[in-house]
């Protein structure tokens, strides 16, 4: 019996082969490469998932060796781990049972588009906290991807731990190729898109920082709606893997914080030696409130802040101190050299009157050029409306998009490009809908002084730049009307 029979025939066959102790109800779809069942474990009243492998797994590996190796991995007992229960072969087809979670995978999730900061954080700290532990004993995952990791109850799980490890070894044995050879592409040694260079190099002393390397990729995938390196072939993401740097998530997404944008980088890093040393640190990091606080770091070290923590205070007395003497000396002037009285008002921290319009990135990383025009179209309008504010010196879209190619921060950008403040935003589009998040950056503090989401259809863009740039058009007048009245 082949594991492309008809559903019914096989689900039968399967029953029959677990007997009394299990009660298969039905096959779930969307089961990739494998075939998935939900059963009923009669004895203890819960639901199971029964995962059967394909033939063209089961004929070049020894099933003796999965199983031995798949119950390793048993022994993992974590709130953020889904348990391997049991494992088996029907007519020569590997399988193993797991607990059912009730839910949906980030794949599903992710498909319906990009994640926001704070919960992109909080399935980060569950995955990395499963990590931790499974790393902890000696086991490493090698597979880390959206599919692989489960949306249920507020928390996010990790399975098919051990499965790559268990198919990789019965493979090597069955087959007498050497440890770690790239036999099997995205089904022993893990999935291209997520796989760590030392993987795709084959390389032998691969270790639990190939896990730290796919759960950045997973991250990002959060944040941007697309991994690094989507759209290419395998081989041409293998090269990748080996070769390219990812676009920083900055470039990606506007909003998130530089502490996690630095984290998720460092995991990404084509060097083991300078990932995180373990998935611990992660959750340390991601612990840390300004991971996730959404505002944008100074960058400045922790003890030059402990510095300024005292030096703000004495400059704020000083500056007192002066403007007292100011008006003193003001007030003993003589009368005829003394000028009209006129209305003493602080002035703003920042008069901007200059900004540049940034490319809008097309979030989900132009999954077809659809997408890509749509942002540069975009683009395109808000430059064209806001360079018709009078006293506003905009910079050129040529100049603009040049800077943003480079992997420089907001602040870095806008004194390279000679302006106090910055437009940038994303385009996102599921099916024919289309949603564009905009924001006006100040250079002086990197703050962000307007923000919008707008929504709208696909087939009605122009509708949707309107109300874009009507609404950019309008916060950026009143900003600089409010700037240079007297308070």
């Amino acid at each position: 019996m082949a594991i492309d029979d008809e559903p019914t025939d096989f689900g039968q066959r399967l029953q029959e082969h677990l007997g009394q102790a299990y009660a298969v109800e039905r096959e779930l779809g969307g089961g990739g490469m494998s075939r998935v069942f939900v059963a009923n474990d009669r004895s203890l009243g819960r639901l199971v998932a029964v995962k059967i492998l394909p033939p063209a797994t089961a004929a070049s590996m020894s099933l003796d060796r999965f199983k031995r190796e798949i119950m390793m991995s048993a022994a993992l007992q974590h709130p953020n781990i889904v348990p391997v229960l049991s494992a088996g072969e029907l007519d020569g087809l590997p399988y193993f049972i797991m607990p059912f979670i009730s839910g949906e995978s980030l794949r599903a999730r992710i498909n319906r588009g990009p994640l926001s900061v704070r919960e992109t954080v909080t399935i980060m700290k569950d995955v990395a906290r499963a990590l931790g532990y499974a790393h902890g004993r000696g086991i490493v995952h090698r597979d880390i991807k959206p599919d692989n990791i489960l949306l249920s109850a507020g928390a996010a799980v990790v399975t098919d731990f051990g499965v790559a490890k268990a198919l990789a070894a019965s493979r090597d044995k069955a087959t007498s190729t050497p440890a770690g050879t790239m036999t099997g592409v995205g089904v022993s040694l893990g999935t291209p898109q997520y796989m760590a260079p030392e993987q795709a190099a084959a390389d032998p002393n691969t270790d639990h920082r190939a896990d730290i390397y796919a759960f950045g990729i997973v991250a990002y995938e959060m944040l941007a709606g697309a991994p690094p390196f989507h759209g290419r072939t395998p081989q041409a993401l293998l090269a990748a893997q080996l070769t390219e740097a990812p676009a920083p998530i900055t470039q990606r997404r506007y909003d998130v914080p530089p502490a996690l944008s630095q984290l998720i980088m460092r995991c990404l890093e084509k060097s083991p030696a300078s990932r995180p040393r373990a998935a611990n640190d992660v959750v340390r990091a991601l612990d840390d409130p300004e991971t996730v606080s959404g505002s944008f770091a100074s960058g400045v070290p922790a003890a030059t802040r402990e510095r300024r923590a005292w030096l703000f205070p004495v400059l704020g007395s000083l500056a007192v101190l002066i403007a007292a003497a100011a008006f003193v000396t003001l007030r003993s002037g003589s009368a005829q050299n003394r000028p009209a009285p006129v209305a003493l008002t602080p002035a703003p921290s920042s008069t901007p009157k200059s900004i540049a319009v940034l490319p809008l990135a097309a979030v989900g990383g132009g999954r077809d050029q659809r997408d890509v025009d749509l942002a540069v179209g975009m683009t395109s309008a808000l430059t064209n409306a806001v360079s018709g504010i009078q006293g506003l010196r905009v910079a050129s879209q040529t100049q603009a998009a040049a800077v943003r190619d480079s992997q420089s921060t907001i602040v870095e950008i806008g004194r390279r490009l000679n302006v106090g403040m910055l437009v940038e935003g994303t385009v996102q589009r599921q099916r024919e809908q289309l949603r564009v998040n905009v924001r006006v950056v100040s250079i002086d503090n990197d703050s962000t002084i307007w923000a919008g989401t707008f929504n709208g259809s696909a087939n009605d863009t122009f509708t949707l730049q309107d109300s874009l740039t009507k609404a950019v058009v309008s916060a950026l007048s009143t900003r600089l009307t409010s700037a240079a009245s007297p308070r």
